[in-house]
């Protein structure tokens, strides 16, 4: 980007030269203020705090993505799961209302209180269960894709990498900024945000979310009537002290999407892979002449309740002027009740969540290099109920109407999953240096130490009631990174380096005994990579490569299968990831940039037998792990008196992938290509926006969470399926004032 484009329009272009240039290049960006530094940095430059302290993008031996709120806007971004499209070699996929994420095919199934991700997605620095993620996002600074395990700065450590969500924080000017969307399915989302200076110490942030849409599906499942409110202060009273607090209030009360049946032909009740029962796969009606035969009548409206409390903090301290203290508090209380269907029956899931957080470190740099240190501590209390069949006759709602007691009532539900108390709590030391070898190379160090308690119980049933379980176990795990980066020069780094990562272990919702053990063991990662960060032309073209390999031990294997109303969660001994991404981005003129991204992922069980022997899943490919994700972006503004007008596309080609372990061959989804676009006016003065855009223009159907087996038509090799939306478009309007 030239120095006259950005003198053209200052405050979008810098904006946009910061995304552009994160969004093709792997940027990290962790603490919120991170954005301020880098938009005084020169064009095409981010300065960016991944690891906890100040770094230019090219300075950061890492694998990273960052995306700015503009894109986000831009994008069309309302909550966690529409970043997908955005980031290469990930996924985000809806599970009612919690969020899977995979990142280079690492990840997993199953939203049940004692199976944490192995992927963490965090808001403001601070873990969030997954279920508490599908809140609307308004008001960020920036959301940062770190891949890879993150398993000695990143508070509780994660497998498969941590995506970290940055809220805007309060600043020193009074700012008013909105947004009003319509779209289709008469789709109403407005989102607004004033900031406030009081005095010279102190600001206030306060932000709003809401968000109404009629049903994606036939029954009219799946819509949305959403709100959050977010408040947030920074006190500095003095130079070296600053307090930054914010607490949010979210609820959700639209109707969850209910799955449909994939994979069945729907005449002849047969396997056909790529099949769905109704020509439009969004219809979750049963077609004749199945329709006849339901044991609980057509899918309707289910219902949920859904509600999230947060609060949390960052303190800073600077001891000297070149050692900083910060202290980072959280509480989190959160529950959902969800009715919903899984095709032709009825399910029920209810969570509840209670966790708070607190993380000290210690910090400084001198001439010779960095440090950092600190002390972790959590405590997570949840439980969980899942049941699957069962209604009110009097409302048709599906919902958990089973008594936990006894089968009383024959249409009450079937009790799948049942844990009455999971608690997990931990405390861990970290810490890390960088040491400057010489002018030119670096070498960091890093590591953790950890110790995690988890005690569990609940009811499962025995054939002729429920019947008590319980779990008890703890685990110590160190974990490493090592890293060397060296500049061949001022535009080109090279990196190489391993890291390592561990999730504690769990249990599954039935009772231990000398055949079979509920126990699932801990898992652990260590990844090795190596890379080069470029930039040629004078910045106008960058170019970024990274190959990684994982050694992944233990992986959490969880699946659910609808025919066999069965939840259960395996040990994988051995699994295998390898591959390359590359970024690349370039300015072909002041109005025009193109980007493109192409990853490359070989996940591969090595080791993985069924404890009974009964099943060898050795070379079958992840769950939601698709060989080939390859992104390409093009924008051009158009130059008028008045302001300018961007027009934008960016499709994403992902190759095919199956949906559970045993890669069921109804649950694989075959290879897709979806599309967005957008055309908006850009006022000059930086004031106002309006624009139109659509959203997967091809109207593909692509999976999300989902189970092994249809129920009605019986088919085994069949699937029950979440979707992805379908294509959907609107008109945006932005102010700034």
């Amino acid at each position: 980007m030239s120095v006259g484009s950005e003198m053209k329009k200052p405050g979008y272009l810098s904006a946009v030269s910061i995304l552009a240039c994160a969004a093709a290049m792997s940027v990290p960006v962790h603490e919120a203020h991170a954005q301020e530094a880098g938009a005084d940095a020169a064009v095409g430059e981010i300065v960016i705090t991944a690891n906890k302290r100040t770094q230019n993008l090219q300075d950061t031996p890492m694998a990273i993505t960052a995306i700015a709120s503009e894109q986000l806007v831009a994008s069309g971004v309302t909550d966690i799961r529409g970043v997908q499209n955005l980031v290469p070699s990930v996924r985000f996929q809806a599970e009612s209302t919690s969020t899977q994420v995979y990142m280079r095919g690492v990840g997993s199934t199953l939203d049940f209180p004692q199976l944490e991700p192995p992927t963490a997605i965090h808001f403001n620095g601070i873990y969030m269960p997954r279920e508490a993620t599908s809140i609307g996002l308004y008001d960020v600074a920036q959301i940062e894709v770190l891949p890879g395990p993150q398993g000695t700065l990143y508070g509780r450590g994660s497998l498969g990498g941590i995506v970290n969500v940055n809220f805007a924080r309060p600043t020193r000017d009074f700012e008013v900024r909105g947004l009003v969307e319509y779209g289709n399915y008469d789709m109403l989302h407005g989102s607004a945000s004033i900031n406030v200076p009081l005095g010279d110490t102190l600001s206030v942030r306060l932000a709003g979310d809401y968000l109404r849409r009629d049903g994606y599906m036939e029954s009219g499942a799946d819509s949305a009537d959403n709100y959050g409110v977010r408040l947030s202060l920074l006190w500095q009273p003095t130079d070296r002290f600053s307090a930054y607090l914010w607490g949010s209030i979210a609820e959700l009360d639209g109707v969850p999407a209910n799955l449909v049946v994939k994979g069945v032909d729907p005449q002849t009740g047969a396997l056909r892979r790529n099949a769905f029962l109704q020509e439009n796969p969004w219809n979750d009606q049963l077609p004749p002449p199945y329709a006849a035969g339901l044991p609980f009548g057509q899918p309707n409206q289910g219902e949920y309740a859904y509600r999230n409390n947060m609060v949390g903090g960052e303190i800073s301290f600077d001891l000297t002027d070149d050692v900083q203290l910060v202290y980072v508090p959280s509480y989190l209380d959160f529950s959902v009740d969800g009715a919903y269907w899984l095709a032709a029956f009825p399910a029920n899931k209810r969570d509840n969540y209670e966790q708070m957080t607190h993380e000290l470190r210690l910090s400084g740099e001198g001439d010779w290099g960095s440090w950092l240190v600190g002390l972790y501590g959590y405590r997570l209390v949840s439980s969980g109920v899942f049941t699957f069949g069962g209604f009110d006759p009097v409302t048709r709602r599906p919902g958990d109407f089973f008594d936990l007691g006894g089968f009383a009532n024959p249409l009450s539900g079937f009790p799948v999953s049942v844990v009455d108390r999971n608690r997990l709590k931990g405390a861990a030391a970290f810490g890390q240096v960088t040491v400057n070898l010489g002018d030119d190379a670096r070498l960091t160090l890093g590591g953790r130490y950890g110790i995690d308690n988890r005690v569990g119980r609940g009811r499962f049933f025995n054939g002729t009631g429920l019947a008590p379980f319980t779990y008890d176990a703890e685990f110590e795990r160190f974990d490493y990174r090592v890293v060397l980066d060296y500049d061949i020069t001022d535009d080109v780094m090279v990196y190489v380096g391993s890291q390592s990562g561990f999730q504690p272990g769990t249990f599954n919702p039935y009772a231990n005994t000398a055949a079979a053990s509920n126990a699932v063991d801990a898992a652990k990662l260590t990844s090795y990579a190596g890379g080069i960060r470029s930039r040629f032309a004078g910045g106008r073209m960058t170019l970024n490569a990274e190959l990684f390999y994982y050694d992944y031990r233990d992986l959490f294997a969880s699946a659910y299968n609808t025919v066999l109303n069965l939840t259960q969660t395996f040990n994988a001994d051995q699994v295998e990831v390898y591959g390359v991404q590359i970024d690349a981005a370039v300015n072909l003129s002041p109005d025009d940039r193109f980007t493109a991204s192409v990853g490359y992922t070989h996940a591969r069980n090595k080791d993985f037998v069924l404890p009974d022997g009964t099943a060898n899943f050795n070379g079958l490919q992840l769950q939601y792990a698709p060989d080939w994700t390859i992104s390409l972006g093009y924008h051009h503004d158009f130059q008028l008196s008045s302001g300018y007008v961007r027009a934008a596309v960016n499709s994403r080609f992902e190759s095919s992938f199956f949906a559970d372990f045993a890669q069921t061959p109804g649950g694989q989804q075959e290879a897709y290509t979806k599309t967005d676009a957008s055309l908006t006016y850009y006022a000059a003065n930086e004031r106002w926006s309006l624009g139109v855009w659509m959203k997967n223009i091809e109207d593909v159907a692509v999976i999300a969470a989902t189970a092994a087996g249809a129920n009605i038509p019986a088919q085994p090799l069949g699937a029950t399926a979440f979707l992805e939306a379908p294509r959907t478009y609107g008109i945006r309007a932005t102010f700034n004032f």
